[in-house]
């Protein structure tokens, strides 16, 4: 990939500030992690997309995205800008927490 913009030339440190924050998540245990978010992110997920939704924003609370939108993967936090897309990937009890609550 090759930067076209200022956007795509921002993704390295976009990157390395949103995977520091998911391998903070991705210590913790299941049952930490849901107390953590809801800390975090103040509310109470009842779905899986819910808690998709809240550990990406608790993954870019703070971190300014220079024009990077961040949302779930399957595998982890989805980075997108344009056609061009990055996954940073999730520790496993984050990925049951997601699916399972």
């Amino acid at each position: 990939m090759r930067p076209r913009d200022p956007t795509d030339l921002m993704l390295a440190p976009v990157a390395l500030q949103v995977d520091a924050k998911v391998q903070e998540l991705s210590k913790l245990k299941r049952e930490q992690l849901a107390y953590h978010l809801a800390l975090e992110v103040d509310r109470d997920p009842r779905t899986e997309q819910q808690r998709g939704r809240d550990v990406v924003d608790a993954a870019v609370k703070l971190i300014d995205m220079a024009g990077w939108e961040a949302s779930w993967d399957p595998r982890g936090v989805r980075l997108t800008h344009g056609r061009n897309s990055l996954v940073i990937g999730v520790g496993a009890d984050v990925t049951e927490y997601v699916r399972f609550g």
